[in-house]
């Protein structure tokens, strides 16, 4: 069901990207403009984050994610209605206050039900749902819209959430509560599921006090640099498939799909896998997710080549190991950050780095909005290509710091 939100959740948000091009004609929108409804798409999920995170540590993962997909899925088919830049830019503010709420709710989920010797793989097979959600878009969405028109695109796609919010009513609980437990079932999932290495309690904390352990600071630092990374992949790239490299609506149903399936099917669960290995072998998870990001951060450089190639399948293989590295180094972040702080508080510290990714976002599409519009896609995909490699030196020394202050 997890898994389920992501899907839902991306499809809602890339049925922008794969209709931006038509919007922007049929609508008159610069590519400036759209940098700005970006823009506030992110600055609103950095204000849901701020309130969701919080908001779910203290109701609960079930009602919390109810109504945030509910609102969502609305505002998704809300869509449909718009018809400027200024009533798109409102809708995708609202819509990113409600898919705020995924992450956070998701995260703390797997914290309540998975030990952390199995939490890697979980984790990604959550968060690479986004990216499932990802391929399935550009078929779907550019398919509808083909079929029935954009705003009829947009109206389906949002109900789709309404389906999931039925099943998740009905199945999701708490393992404390969850009817279709045995007692034996229950008392093993309380016994194994782990807690946050020096923990003292675990009920929610302040966002100040969650700050003061540099570990929790460096998840947020490393989050403002490389989510940008993610929210490019998210809103430009089939943006640069189609005015770069020339595919037409039909193309991008055909083909811009491909190097989302890198997430789902590559980068996320064999490197959530992978660390999962290291931790029931006696590595240290924190070691363990750390040596799986640091391996993801020495891929993402293929992005110079991939905007610097005259071939488009060499763009797109390039793009493909641009999109599984950022889901391999994204399921060890969010691991991490489950392994960092007691239960009651994962919630908010997702959400904290949420915040400081959003920032990064909103900073980095304005930059990239115009640099687009100016000199093209050459020095964005160039910066891209070292985001990773930088986060990881400022995650190591914040960790470092962690370590000598606990010792």
């Amino acid at each position: 069901m997890l898994a389920g939100f992501g899907v839902v959740n991306y499809l809602d948000r890339q049925a922008l990207s794969v209709l931006a091009p038509t919007l922007r004609k049929e609508l008159g929108i610069s590519t400036e403009q759209y940098s700005y409804i970006v823009s506030t798409f992110l600055a609103a999920y950095a204000v849901g984050y701020a309130v969701t995170g919080r908001l779910i540590d203290r109701i609960g993962v079930k009602l919390g994610l109810a109504v945030a997909l509910a609102f969502w899925s609305f505002i998704g088919m809300g869509h449909a209605a718009v018809v400027g830049w200024l009533t798109l830019a409102s809708a995708r503010f609202l819509l990113g206050l409600g898919q705020a709420a995924n992450s956070p709710g998701g995260m703390k989920a797997l914290a309540e039900w998975i030990p952390p010797r199995e939490r890697g793989l979980c984790s990604a097979i959550f968060s690479n749902s986004n990216s499932l959600g990802s391929v399935l878009a550009p078929p779907i969405v550019a398919g509808l819209a083909l079929w029935l028109g954009w705003r009829w695109a947009f109206v389906i796609v949002g109900a789709s959430g309404f389906v999931l919010l039925a099943l998740w009513w009905w199945f999701y609980d708490t393992p404390e509560k969850h009817r279709g437990l045995t007692d034996e079932e229950r008392a093993h999932i309380l016994k194994h599921r782990g807690a946050a290495p020096g923990a003292k309690e675990d009920r929610p904390a302040s966002y100040a006090t969650i700050l003061r352990d540099p570990a929790c600071l460096g998840i947020c630092v490393i989050r403002f640099f490389t989510d940008p990374f993610a929210y490019f992949l998210s809103f430009w790239l089939i943006d640069y498939f189609q005015t770069v490299r020339g595919f037409s609506l039909q193309t991008v149903a055909m083909l811009a799909w491909i190097p989302y399936l890198a997430s789902p099917l590559f980068g996320g669960p064999l490197g959530g896998a992978m660390g999962d290995w290291m931790v029931r072998r006696g590595v240290e998870p924190r070691v363990a997710r750390l040596r799986m990001m640091f391996a993801a951060a020495c891929v993402t450089p293929v992005a110079l080549v991939a905007v610097r190639t005259d071939l488009t399948w060499v763009a797109i293989a390039m793009c493909f190991l641009m999109v599984a590295a950022n889901s391999c180094w994204s399921v060890n972040k969010l691991t991490l950050a489950t392994e960092l702080v007691p239960r009651s508080q994962v919630a908010s510290l997702v959400s904290l780095g949420g915040i400081a990714g959003s920032i990064g976002g909103i900073v980095s599409t304005l930059m990239a909005g115009k640099l687009i519009a100016t000199v093209g896609y050459v020095p964005v995909f160039t910066g891209l290509g070292f985001l990773h490699l930088t986060a990881f030196a400022i995650l190591y020394s914040f960790q470092r710091r962690t370590r000598r202050r606990n010792a």
